[in-house]
């Protein structure tokens, strides 16, 4: 039996304990909102107390799209795209050495890394490697999308959760093997590029006006006819930060009598953002709103206007909205194989004709929620409407996707 002298002991426990190693990942931008536009620029610090044998010192930068749902309580994750750097030993010298580690001195050392991020996600990739996806019995194959890039949203708790993630693995061999890693979310959020304005969407009633009792009626406009008309300047985009580019109109048609007034008494914009998440064959939806606006006891009498076949209409002053924005905490809309959100944008209209005589109108567009630039990061965070509604549902089998 062999018997270590007691002296001895701290010497055999320095020889066979790891030795202490700090693995940091410094970026040139700290608390930064990344866009496709830009370059993660940073460094990977390693600082050791004694020598080290390394075998590897490497950075990923990755993205997933992970969908939970609350039947079954089944999640799937889907990856966006992986990209790895070898910082150490560099490439060009990696060949011409005759040992796989290289040893490094105790200190601190600094690797600088740059990424990009790519145009598209890149999920179809990692399904043709695996190869298992679609194999199990009753499982239905999954057709990959190639789309933007979403934004980064949602946490463990949501049943939406997309992020991305720089991962620092430093590989130590000789006598004491083992990996160290340390890992850091980056914030991404997609930009858009496109020209606005854009050529505009209208939605349009016929209702029947009541005149002013205190004027007399003439046989012919017993039952005058108006058209009232909303329009989305910018067509089907909202652009976060940036009022809602509204124009409401009402068209006096042939046979409708001008001789009482029209007011604007209540006004009420809204986002409804509907977020659908699939996993194991199953989606569910999950559904919530946003106010962005609402206005009442207005009382606003409406301007007076030519189009350009000279015919006289009546607008809603476009200051009633032009002070209000769209939330700058919104996602913009987004899809991908697993989890896609888009929007519809409500406008709720109370407009007198004459003294007593109050209609609601409502218009709803599908809209599609883009950002020109990074929000500010200092936003308070509104609440979802109260009393509005917030449903979930559930539809059994896939979506439709297309390439």
């Amino acid at each position: 039996m062999l018997f270590c002298a007691p002296s001895m002991l701290p010497q055999v426990e320095r020889l066979f304990k790891s030795p202490r190693m700090e693995i940091q990942i410094s970026l040139d931008r700290e608390q930064a909102v990344y866009t496709n536009k830009d370059e993660i620029l940073g460094h990977v610090i390693l600082r050791n107390e004694t020598q080290v044998d390394i075998n590897s010192i490497t950075i990923r930068l990755s993205g997933s799209a992970t969908s939970r749902l609350d039947v079954g309580r089944a999640t799937e994750t889907h990856q966006l795209f992986k990209t790895n750097i070898q910082l150490f030993p560099p490439k060009e010298f990696a060949s011409s050495l005759k040992s796989r580690a290289v040893t490094v001195s105790p200190g601190k050392h600094v690797f600088p890394f740059s990424f990009s991020f790519p145009h598209a996600s890149e999920c179809y990739k990692a399904s043709l490697t695996n190869g298992a996806e679609g194999k199990q019995p009753g499982s239905k194959r999954t057709q990959h999308l190639l789309r933007r890039l979403p934004p980064s949203t949602g946490d463990a708790t949501t049943v939406e959760e997309i992020k991305y993630l720089l991962e620092a693995t430093v590989q130590q061999d000789g006598l004491i093997r083992g990996t160290h890693k340390a890992i850091r979310e980056v914030h991404f959020y997609c930009t858009s590029t496109m020209h606005l304005p854009m050529r505009g969407i209208t939605d349009k009633r016929s209702v029947v006006c009541q005149p002013d009792l205190s004027e007399p009626i003439s046989p012919r406009s017993q039952e005058p006819i108006c058209e009232i008309e909303a329009t989305l300047l910018n067509g089907p985009f909202l652009v976060l930060g940036q009022p809602i580019p509204l124009r409401v109109e009402i068209t006096h048609l042939p046979g409708a009598s001008s001789n009482y007034s029209v007011s604007l008494h209540d006004f009420q914009s809204m986002l409804i953002e509907r977020t659908e998440v699939r996993a194991k064959g199953t989606s569910e939806s999950k559904t919530r709103s946003w106010i962005i606006q609402t206005m009442a006891n207005l009382r606003q009498n409406l301007v007076p206007g030519y189009d350009d076949m000279a015919e006289p209409v009546l607008r809603v002053d476009e200051s009633v909205w032009t002070r209000h924005i769209v939330p700058t905490f919104l996602t913009p809309t987004f899809e991908t194989c697993n989890v896609s959100r888009n929007f519809k944008l409500e406008i709720r209209l109370g407009i007198w004709f004459g003294r007593d005589h109050m209609r609601i109108f409502e218009f709803q567009f599908p809209v599609y929620i883009v950002s020109l630039a990074i929000p500010g990061l200092k936003v308070e965070k509104q609440e979802p409407a109260p009393d509005y509604y917030e449903s979930l549902g559930l539809e059994k089998g896939l979506l439709k996707e297309t390439m």
